[in-house]
C-alpha cells in the first residue's frame, strides 16, 4: 500500500556528517564510538602502553609485599630465639617408655605457679606431675597462703616427693612446679611468666598445657583424636565440674555410653581425657554412685600408678 506518510519526523543526525552533532554539555563525556580515531594506530600504542604500566605497578606492589613478607619472617624468627624455652623429643619414644633425658626442656628451668583451693584439688594436676618426673628432672613445692587454714598434711606434701637428693641446686632441674593453696574460685589459675603474670584458668586448660609437655603430646596425633580428647576435658571442665545438677547427669549418660563400647574414653589407652574426667567426678562427689560402665573404667583408672598416688591424696 502506498501514498502520503500520516506522520513523518526528522532524523537526529546524518550518518554522513557526524563532525556536525552538537552533543549535550552533561557532567561525564565519552569519546565517539561511531567516529574513526584520527591518530588511528598511535591511540593502540598508547592503550598498550597504559596497560603496561598497570602490570609494572602491580608487579612492584607484589615486590613490596614479598618483602614485608620477608621482614616479617626474619623478625618471628628473632623472636623464637628470646621465646621461654621449648620442648624438643629426641627421638622416638612414648610416653610410656620415656625417661629422664630423652625428653629435653631446653634453656632455664621452667617456672609454673598453680594457684588452687584445697577444698577442691585438682587431681589432674598430680597425675600429669607424676608422668613429668619420668620424663624430667622436676621440682616440686607446696606453700599455703593466709586465705586458707586447715589444709590436710597430704595436701601440703602432695608435690615434695619430686624433689631429688642427687640435684641440690635449682638450676639443675628442667620444671619446676610451685602449688599454692589459696582461697581462689571456681577453678584453678597457673602462671607460667613471671614478667606478663597472665593467669590461665581452669583444671582443664592447666591439664593442656601439661599435657603438651609431655612426649608425645597429648595433641600430637591426628586431628581427630585430639579434638576428641578436648571434648571431653571441655566437659569435664565445665558441665561436670562447674554446671548443676542436671548438667552432671547428662555428662554422666554421656560417659556411661561411650564406655560402654570403648575401655578408655579417646583410643585404646589412656589419655588427658581420662585424666581429667577422673579428676572432676572425685571433687564432684560422684565416683562412688557412678553406672556400671564408669565404674570399671574409674577402676581401670584406679589400677595406674600416677592415679593411685593422686588417689592418696584424697583419701588423706
Amino acid at each position: 500500500m502506498s501514498g502520503i506518510p500520516m506522520y513523518k519526523a526528522t532524523p537526529y543526525y546524518k550518518l554522513d556528517d557526524l563532525n556536525n552533532i552538537e552533543l549535550p554539555k552533561c557532567m561525564y563525556k565519552m569519546k565517539n564510538v561511531h567516529k574513526e580515531r584520527e591518530d588511528g594506530p598511535q591511540s593502540v600504542q598508547r592503550g598498550s602502553s597504559g596497560g603496561s604500566q598497570a602490570l609494572d605497578a602491580l608487579e612492584q606492589r607484589q615486590e613490596n609485599i614479598l618483602r614485608e613478607l620477608d621482614a616479617l619472617q626474619a623478625e618471628v624468627a628473632v623472636m623464637m630465639q628470646h621465646l621461654p624455652a621449648s620442648v624438643k623429643q629426641q627421638g622416638s619414644a612414648t610416653a610410656s617408655g620415656a625417661t629422664c633425658g630423652q625428653a629435653q626442656l631446653e634453656g632455664p628451668v621452667r617456672d609454673i605457679v598453680v594457684n588452687a583451693n584445697p577444698s577442691s584439688p585438682p587431681l589432674s594436676l598430680f597425675i600429669l606431675y607424676e608422668l613429668l618426673k619420668q620424663q624430667f628432672r622436676c621440682f616440686g613445692s607446696v606453700h599455703v597462703h593466709s586465705s586458707v587454714e586447715n589444709v590436710p598434711e597430704g595436701l601440703c606434701k602432695c608435690l615434695g616427693n619430686g624433689i631429688r637428693s642427687d640435684l641440690r641446686n635449682r638450676t639443675d632441674f628442667q620444671l619446676a612446679i610451685t602449688l599454692i593453696w589459696k582461697d581462689v574460685k571456681p577453678s584453678p589459675q597457673m602462671m607460667m611468666s613471671a614478667a606478663y603474670q597472665t593467669p590461665i584458668h581452669g583444671e582443664s586448660n592447666v591439664a593442656r598445657y601439661l599435657g603438651r609437655i609431655l612426649q608425645p603430646s597429648y595433641d600430637a596425633q591426628d586431628p581427630v583424636t585430639a579434638t576428641e580428647i578436648d571434648t571431653w576435658v571441655d566437659m569435664a571442665g565445665t558441665q561436670v565440674l562447674l554446671g548443676n545438677n542436671k548438667e552432671r547427669a547428662a555428662s554422666l549418660r554421656s560417659l556411661n555410653s561411650r564406655l560402654g563400647k570403648h575401655d578408655w574414653l579417646v583410643g585404646s589407652g589412656l589419655t588427658l581425657a581420662d585424666m581429667v574426667m577422673w579428676s572432676a567426678l572425685h571433687q564432684t562427689g560422684q565416683a562412688a554412685g557412678v553406672p556400671a560402665n564408669v565404674k570399671r573404667w574409674m577402676q581401670a583408672c584406679n589400677g595406674q600408678p600416677a592415679f593411685q598416688s593422686a588417689l592418696k591424696l584424697t583419701q588423706s
